[in-house]
């Protein structure tokens, strides 16, 4: 398992290196369960964890990301949606060794110009060291997960 996930995350790392591109093989799909409002960009292979994912209690005004990347690229994680963008520091755990996989998770506010500007557009990009990933646009999810999650 360890070393499908690495191998997955090696090819998004060789097609994500350059943003000219959405990532291949990668979709979003909303995947609510127990009152939570999911979010996720997962590989066409259902084997392998998503990618990203951004969930919610409806109303609550937060947002849980997490991203599934290596463990030597840290856990900073950057969103950029056009010229807004930002780093967010989350926390994770991993298995020893650098290519090991790590889940970070960070708590955003529904509010957040990144996530809103998401909404409005559907572009992401997202950073974790040296991984680039351009993830495909999300518009319609995108607005119907924030308006959720946004403060009631």
């Amino acid at each position: 398992m360890r070393r499908a996930i690495a191998s997955i995350l090696t090819a998004a790392a060789l097609v994500g290196g350059c943003a000219s591109a959405p990532l291949q093989g990668y979709a979003w799909s909303r995947q609510d369960a127990d009152g939570v409002a999911v979010l996720a960009l997962a590989a066409d292979d259902d084997a392998l964890p998503a990618l990203v994912t951004f969930a919610c209690q409806p109303g609550s005004g937060a947002i849980d990301l997490t991203l599934t990347g290596l463990r030597r690229d840290g856990a900073v994680i950057e969103l950029h949606v056009g010229k807004v963008w930002n780093r967010y520091r989350g926390a994770g755990l991993a298995a020893d060794g650098p290519d090991a996989p790590l889940q970070i998770l960070a708590r955003l506010n529904a509010a957040d110009p990144v996530l809103t500007a998401l909404a409005d557009t559907g572009e992401l990009t997202i950073v974790q060291g040296a991984l680039r990933h351009r993830a495909p646009n999300a518009f319609a999810p995108a607005h119907d997960l924030l308006g959720l999650c946004r403060a009631s």
